[in-house]
Formats: structure tokens, sequence, C-alpha cells
């Protein structure tokens, strides 16, 4: 399709006649996310139409949601192991607005200020005290619970420019810092809380595991400024909580980057029908589908917010 058909197409949108813009509609999306620029320069044209304004906001959500269900797809056949791509997945479905480069940017920079204090003599107590120090006395992040939930605050590139996040948000930063190092960290799916185990490399390298506290060096909680607790702790919380036998054993677990991806996804979509956004909140479980499905009973194992 040339430049010229795009606008011809484009200068269509408001046609009163419903064909004609099923007909414009589908052979645009036919075309993909390399149409975006040209509906941006429509929607910025000065045409006041409502009609056209609002079509053309409709097309941009569709392409661009098709374009993040083709990177999903691509990310979970690759094995879905880089949390935080999978993160910024996330993050656009959210607010398809979001700068990309700027996000990336400010995490590489973040990512190198930890890099420059490590080395390779240091223990692992000691990767995790340059964690925390560059995190919580050098950055300031906290961690934060609010009701009704904020969207942003799950969300590790909402965390990263704000300074504030909730168990889920903050702790995937720290884990996606922590693994763009080489740092040995998983993190762990308990309910009502997300935290972070320090694993021997040979254990990382398995894989998703259902041995339990196998391979587990020690837990951190980055919720309580990068807080490490031993097994103790982490028993005694569980055991507030009505969960036995065999699905004690998988709260334990280090789970797979997708099923905590999973967990961010409903953590938004929880989020976002607290502010009463239920068509946002729609589309995201429209779009995250093959990944919410990918994972039996992820949901019920978190536990921060109903089935959805």
């Amino acid at each position: 399709m040339s430049i010229s058909e795009i606008h011809a197409l484009l200068a269509l949108m408001d046609d009163p006649d419903e064909t004609v813009y099923d007909h414009v509609r589908d052979r645009l999306l036919s075309k993909g996310k390399d149409v975006l620029p040209f509906i941006h320069d429509a929607a910025n044209s000065g045409r006041e139409c409502s009609l056209f304004q609002s079509r053309l906001t409709k097309l941009q959500e569709g392409l661009q949601q098709s374009d993040i269900r083709e990177e999903l797809a691509a990310w979970m056949e690759c094995g879905g192991l880089d949390v935080w791509i999978g993160a910024q997945l996330v993050q656009r479905a959210v607010d398809p607005a979001w700068q990309v480069a700027e996000s990336n940017y400010a995490f590489e920079s973040l990512k190198k200020e930890v890099w420059l204090e490590l080395n390779e003599e240091l223990t692992a107590l000691e990767q995790v005290r340059i964690l925390n120090h560059i995190f919580f006395s050098v950055h300031g992040f906290e961690g934060v619970r609010r009701i009704p939930h904020v969207p942003s605050e799950a969300l590790p590139t909402g965390v990263l420019n704000s300074k504030k996040g909730n168990p889920v948000g903050l702790g995937l930063l720290y884990l996606s810092v922590a693994q763009a190092l080489g740092i040995p960290m998983r993190g762990i799916n308990l309910p009502n809380h997300f935290i972070l185990a320090y694993c021997d490399d040979a254990y990382v390298g398995e894989g998703t595991s259902k041995k339990g506290q196998a391979g587990i060096m020690f837990y951190i909680n980055p919720f309580s400024q990068g807080t490490v607790i031993g097994p103790d702790d982490v028993s005694e919380f569980l055991s507030h909580i009505e969960v036995e036998g065999e699905e004690t054993g998988r709260q334990w677990r280090p789970a797979h980057s997708m099923e905590i991806v999973q967990r961010l996804v409903r953590n938004v979509v929880y989020a976002l029908r607290e502010q009463g956004d239920e068509e946002k909140a729609g589309r995201m479980l429209e779009v995250f589908q093959p990944l919410l499905s990918s994972f039996e009973n992820a949901e019920q194992r978190s536990g921060d917010y109903p089935n959805v």
C-alpha cells in the first residue's frame, strides 16, 4: 500500500456509512504497525471532527494490540526468560504513549550504577548489599500499598519513574536489574506478596523447577528495603495462610519469568477494574490471554487479587 493510499483511507475514517468505515478500518489494520505514524499525523492534523478522532483512537489501539500480541508470542516462543521484556509489553498495553527508549535508558543507567560497584570477588550477600544501597539509599525506592491499587505501582517501568512500587512492581524491577547483571535471582510468587530468592548458578540454569527450596541460598524482600530473610521467615508467613500439602511446596518454588509476568498482568487488570476502567482491563485480558492460560492455577497461587 502506497503512502497516498494510506492518506486516502485515513481521510475516509469519518464516513457516516458504517460499511465504508468497516472496509477502511480493516484495510488499515491489515497493514500492521507501519500505519501508526500516519495515524499519529492524522490525529494531530487539526481536524476536530469527534467521530474522526474517536475512530482514529480505536484504530491506533487495535494496531498496537496486534503488535503486542505478535511480540508476546515471539517472547513466549523464545522461552520468555527476560522478565524485563515481558514487563515492557504489559506497560505498552496499559499506556500506548509510553516512551520505550526513555524507559530503557533509565533502566540501563540504574543497571550501570550497580555494575560499577560489583566485582567477581563479592559474596552473594555483598552483591545484595550493593543492590540495596543503589536502590534504597541512592535512589530512594520505596514500597507502597494503596487501596484502590494504582496500575503504575505494579509496573516496573512505572516504579522506575516514580520510585514507588507495590511488592510486584518493586520486586520485578529489582529482579530485572539483578538478572541483567547475571546475578542468579529468581522470583517467588507468595500469596499476597512477592519476594526473591538468591540461588546457586546450577539451579537457575535448570529453568522452571519443582524442587521447593532446593538450590536457594537465601531470600530477599525488596518491598522491605531488600531485607535478607531465611526459610523460617517465609515459613512463618505461609503458616498464616490457608495453604497445605502440595500447594505449600509450590509457594516456595521459584517462578518462571512467564509466571511472574502473568501475575503482573492480573495485578494491573485488578487495579484497572478498581479504578473503573473495565474497558482497558478487558483489552488487557484479551491481549495477554495466551500468557494467562499458559500456567495452570498460577492465579490461585498468587492470591493478591480475585480470579479475573
